[in-house]
């Protein structure tokens, strides 16, 4: 064999080996970025429906709130016109004026009371006085339709006295979440890059001819 034959193969087994290499290295490093993005890509999705979650919950929360004042407000003005129109439509000698003005007083009271215990303790009152008023047909029709209505208010003061609050913690859970999300997403997007560019090399290596197919395609 001659010294130049021995020269070709050597650079043929050269630039194979060197192609084998690049194509390992590509291959390992994919091996390593594909298992650190698998497990950065579930916590950055958890985290973004986290984000999504917390968000929703917290304005779920302060629109039932909004809602809940709203109601409790028109429905202590339900009970006020009702007991108004006791006083308009409802012969006066068969009304006990003195509970008359102490349900007026309480209802006036209790819609500015902002301490649920303080409200149920004045409603406690109201409708105390509610039961003392006479027994006359539309006198218990009127009562009937306060109480209901009183009823429902201190039910909605007290779903409002439960949940008021709880946005700051859903506040909390989104700030946090966020924040994390913002720590992993620089890394999570330089493995995403680094992924697809070692897939693009990886593809042009492994598409790309031996030298010895050159050489066979040479001497055909």
């Amino acid at each position: 064999m001659s010294e130049s034959t021995q020269s070709n193969e050597i650079s043929i087994l050269d630039r194979n080996e060197l192609v084998r290499n690049v194509i390992t290295k590509h291959k390992r490093l994919l091996e390593e970025y594909n298992r650190e993005f698998s497990g950065l890509e579930e916590k950055v999705k958890a985290l973004k429906e986290q984000v999504d979650s917390s968000k929703k919950d917290k304005e779920d929360v302060l629109s039932r709130i909004e809602l809940l004042k709203e109601k409790r407000q028109q429905l202590y003005h339900q009970a006020e016109n009702t007991l108004e129109e006791m006083f308009d439509e409802i012969d006066e000698k068969l009304l006990d004026n003195k509970l008359m003005h102490g349900v007026k007083d309480d209802i006036t009271k209790v819609k500015r009371a902002f301490d649920i215990d303080e409200e149920k303790k004045i409603v406690e009152e109201l409708l105390n006085k509610l039961n003392g008023m006479g027994t006359q047909e539309d006198i218990q029709k009127a009562v009937q339709q306060i109480r209901t209505r009183v009823n429902e208010a201190i039910t909605s003061s007290t779903e409002l006295a439960g949940i008021s609050g709880t946005e700051n913690n859903f506040e909390s859970a989104f700030q946090k979440a966020r924040e994390e999300l913002k720590e992993l997403t620089p890394r999570h997007g330089w493995l995403e890059n680094r992924i697809k560019s070692h897939n693009e090399a990886l593809q042009y290596w492994e598409k790309l001819p031996s030298s010895e197919e050159k050489t066979q395609e040479a001497d055909a």
